[in-house]
């Protein structure tokens, strides 16, 4: 079964891939490693705000986490094709929280969930979980990634 089935499968659908906002390039190919910048949720074509922990339930977090991965995939689809992914290797999650919000990992578990789910348990990335003062237009999560190519 090929990534576009898989997906179809679980009932998930990629957003529009977004374009930089900045003078980066949302993904860069080095060798049979492809790097994702850091990418936050967008719902309706709009991003999700909030503080984690404050305005921001560890539920909702973890959809933004959700939402945040299926936007990488979208953009990784874009720039090589999702059947040509072995894996992702590893995830750095940031999590715009209220400084005494200490759920850090299970924020993160809505982005590794996903992942799970597509490409299974042998395949689970590398992944830390960071809280963060601050993040880019009031986003409540960021994740950069790194994946393998087949």
């Amino acid at each position: 079964m090929n990534f576009t089935d898989r997906l179809t499968q679980l009932g998930l659908e990629l957003p529009a891939p977004i374009d930089p906002l900045g003078s980066y390039k949302t993904v860069s190919i080095s060798g049979s490693q492809l790097y994702v910048s850091g990418l936050g949720p967008f719902e309706n074509g709009k991003p999700i705000i909030g503080v984690v922990g404050g305005d921001i339930s560890l539920e909702r977090a973890q959809e933004a986490a959700r939402l945040t991965m299926l936007m990488i995939l979208s953009c990784v689809n874009q720039a090589h094709g999702l059947d040509k992914i072995d894996r992702c290797s590893r995830l750095t999650v940031y999590v715009r929280a209220d400084s005494s919000f200490t759920q850090h990992p299970k924020v993160a578990n809505g982005a590794s969930d996903l992942l799970l789910a597509l490409f299974g348990p042998d395949k689970l990335p590398a992944r830390s979980a960071l809280g963060v003062h601050t993040l880019p237009m009031g986003i409540p999560v960021e994740i950069d990634s790194i994946f393998e190519l087949k």
